[in-house]
């Protein structure tokens, strides 16, 4: 089992990565509003119980308790109730959903459209028409939990900090995971709504990404899926072949595969993940691009990659019930084709140990380890 309060690595992420993407995300949340005008920032997390992530921007001031000293912005996931109890003792306040996070994201619930008009924290009864027995209650529980869940967005943060594969080849295309994207997504066009601004929708927000590079057996609809993502880059774009050639040796995305799985699925998802944010009104901005962090880890199967996505997202302006249908948004498209470039032509960083300052990195693990006994002294 990972230690995740000593893992440099992952931390090296969360200082380099994460940690300036939530205080560029504040800034900008902050920008061209009053004091009066201001609110806190919204963060949606897989922090597990040790709640690192949530700690380590409270230490920095991103993240803000209530005046009562709630985390009453801050979401997360955890598998079971007891988890979410533990969990809550050291960042009190914050909303915790137990539960399997794809499996309520894509539970099927034909009153979505009108999740808004429910109360907080209502359980929903058994239809009249189902036989009241433990399994329809537990599909109303669920139920519960996903409207809960729909009503708490837009986040100015999303952190899908999954550490699972991204595609499953006992999955029909496209995945679960990336169903439950597209999900999350779509709930990130509501509107922002508090007791003391007027409802107003999200411009932009910060994504964050994790995913195991692979599995070793991917189904080859996923695999030709992932390909024709590199060629239709390729085919727009000269001279990204020629940066495709320097840096694998590969002139498409088939031989990429076939050559250097790796590289090929860190070429490929970038583009996944884009593809789904314009499916969804969405895009990358260009001005910071798409970074990329890479490292290894130990099992007892052998080693194994992680990748973890960093990147702001705008929405694409006019927005889509402000466009004509069939008109496409003429900047989220030029956009698109900008960051793809940079994906060809950077690097991505690839964390090793022997090169990280761990001395430096150190304390900033012992000031969340601090602030965590602040509230459960353990």
């Amino acid at each position: 089992m990972i230690d995740y309060d000593h893992d440099i690595l992952k931390h090296y992420v969360r200082t380099q990565g994460w940690l300036p993407a939530c205080r560029r995300r504040l800034k900008r949340l902050r920008e061209g509003r009053s004091l009066k005008q201001q609110r806190r920032l919204k963060y949606f997390t897989f922090c597990a119980v040790r709640a690192i992530d949530v700690l380590m921007l409270d230490v920095a001031r991103v993240v803000r308790p209530s005046a009562d000293g709630g985390f009453d912005t801050v979401c997360f996931f955890d598998r079971s109730r007891e988890a979410v109890i533990e969990t809550q003792k050291r960042i009190p306040g914050a909303i915790g959903f137990p539960g399997e996070f794809i499996a309520i994201v894509l539970s099927d619930d034909p009153d979505e459209a009108t999740v808004a008009d429910g109360a907080e924290g209502e359980v929903l009864i058994a239809p009249e028409q189902e036989p009241d027995r433990r399994e329809t209650r537990e599909r109303q529980v669920q139920l519960d939990q996903r409207r809960a869940f729909i009503r708490k967005f837009p986040f100015d943060v999303v952190n899908l900090d999954l550490e699972a594969f991204l595609f499953k080849s006992s999955q029909e295309m496209p995945g679960r995971v990336i169903s439950a994207l597209r999900k999350v997504l779509e709930w990130q066009r509501r509107p922002v709504t508090g007791p003391k601004s007027p409802a107003e929708h999200l411009r932009e927000f910060t994504l964050m990404f994790t995913t195991q590079v692979g599995p070793p057996n991917m189904g080859n609809n996923y695999l030709e899926m992932l390909a024709r993502r590199i060629d239709e880059n390729l085919a727009r774009d000269g001279e990204l072949r020629a940066a495709l050639l320097e840096r694998t040796g590969a002139t498409d995305g088939n031989t990429l595969r076939g050559s250097n799985f790796e590289a090929f699925f860190e070429f490929a998802v970038p583009k996944v993940l884009m593809h789904l944010l314009l499916e969804n009104d969405w895009h990358v901005d260009p001005k910071f691009g798409l970074r990329i962090f890479e490292f290894e880890r130990q099992s007892k199967d052998g080693p194994y990659k992680m990748l973890h996505f960093v990147m702001d997202v705008l929405r694409n302006n006019p927005p889509r019930e402000n466009r004509a249908p069939g008109d496409p948004c003429v900047a989220a498209i030029d956009a698109y084709r900008q960051v793809a470039k940079d994906v060809f032509r950077r690097e991505p960083v690839r964390i090793v140990l022997e090169d990280i300052d761990v001395a430096a990195l150190r304390p900033t693990l012992e000031q969340i380890a601090s602030r965590r006994r602040k509230y459960c002294p353990e």
